[in-house]
């Protein structure tokens, strides 16, 4: 009787530590920092193009998004999680002749929306570990021009909004009244090129005279990212039975 009671106590305590850190009907707001970095095995090498003798260079570093989500608990397992995420993906861009380089950097500032399905795996008490496979919309709000005195660079949307997919994988640590401690890695992959971009030198520094030499490319805004998220504590919803009449 003694060891049926230990084993029945045990039980209680194992399940009631999985129900006190269980996500299931808990609707919780979070926020997100993230940075970005591009990654050559994953797409995001650098764009080479030239005209004539002139060559251009336009490498993706690294960049950072921060934000907003929300995440509901479908069971304690599985999580869904959207919200809005501002994006700054940074490019250095080079202009070589043959006896001169010039070199300078510009930025491109995006939304993402994203929606991902998170499945919950617990490691301990308070330990879990997720992996996630979502979509992703990006939303560009305007197109980018930058220029010095031998150059023009201007950079426009392909589409306003452009589709993409994204993965996670993560652990996150949860307290029962100071919320949930999310470090992760997230790849974000776009479904097509996001901008293209004119280059025009100007070796005089005369920008009334023509061009000397034009480039053209598009540019890519796939990145690596690691994920720094917090979820305040919310207790789970309470769902109100219907009365029979």
């Amino acid at each position: 009787m003694k060891i049926t009671r230990a084993v029945i106590l045990i039980c209680s305590f194992l399940m009631g530590c999985t129900s006190s850190y269980a996500q299931k009907n808990v609707t919780t707001f979070g926020l997100t920092v993230r940075p970005g970095f591009p990654n050559q095995f994953l797409g995001a090498s650098a764009d080479e193009f030239n005209d004539s003798t002139i060559f251009y260079k336009i490498n993706q570093n690294s960049g950072i998004s921060f934000g907003a989500l929300v995440r509901h608990g479908i069971t304690n397992r599985l999580s869904l999680e959207t919200g809005i995420i501002y994006t700054k993906r940074n490019y250095d861009m080079s202009i070589t002749d043959t006896s001169f380089t010039g070199k300078s950097n510009f930025s491109i500032i995006g939304y993402e929306i994203p929606l991902s399905a998170l499945v919950f795996i617990q490691l301990d008490e308070k330990l879990w570990m997720d992996a996630g496979l979502g979509a992703n919309l990006n939303i560009f709000p305007s197109d980018v021009t930058t220029y010095q005195d031998y150059f023009i660079q201007f950079s426009a949307r392909k589409q306003k909004v452009n589709g993409g997919v994204m993965g996670h994988l993560g652990v996150e640590y949860r307290t029962a009244k100071s919320g949930y401690f999310y470090f992760g890695l997230v790849y974000l992959r776009s479904l097509s090129t996001i901008y293209r971009t004119l280059v025009e030198y100007y070796p005089e520094r005369d920008f009334d005279k023509l061009p000397a030499a034009t480039g053209r490319t598009t540019l890519g805004g796939d990145y690596f990212g690691i994920d720094f998220k917090y979820f305040f504590h919310e207790d789970p919803e309470k769902r109100e039975k219907r009365k029979k009449k």
